[in-house]
């Protein structure tokens, strides 16, 4: 009955911003990038960003929050899967494949846009 009533799943996480007022490049080695989890054409794109902590975010540096989302749309196949006594580990390696976005990648996507640190991403999420 759940694969007929469920159409997707959603997995919400907060993470702090980079206070605008202070935010500052950071300098990471590209090994780093890649096992934290970028592709290795991310890893030398990333312009990755810190706060070094200001007046406005109380010497944080961190000022508000972004939500990273995961949505696992729940189709035909995974429905199959689900019926057949698939592990969550299946489900999940075939919903990425379907493109779905983990919340790691969702947060290296917030890193790439220079809203949060690679620091509060690991925070937030499970490497993939």
């Amino acid at each position: 009955l759940i694969t007929a009533s469920v159409n997707l799943v959603l997995a919400q996480r907060l993470a702090r911003k980079i206070c605008q007022d202070c935010k500052a490049p950071l300098k990471l080695e590209r090994q780093v990038l890649l096992d934290f989890g970028f592709t290795p054409e991310q890893a030398s794109r990333a312009q990755v960003m810190k706060g070094q902590g200001c007046k406005t975010c109380n010497g944080t540096g961190y000022k508000g929050r972004v939500a990273l989302y995961e949505v696992m749309r729940f189709s035909e196949q995974l429905k199959e899967m689900v019926q057949q006594g698939a592990s969550t580990a299946e489900l999940k390696a075939a919903a990425i494949r379907q493109g779905m976005l983990t919340l790691r990648a969702a947060g290296i996507e917030k890193v790439m846009q220079g809203m949060t640190t690679t620091e509060e991403v690991g925070r937030v999420t499970m490497g993939d």
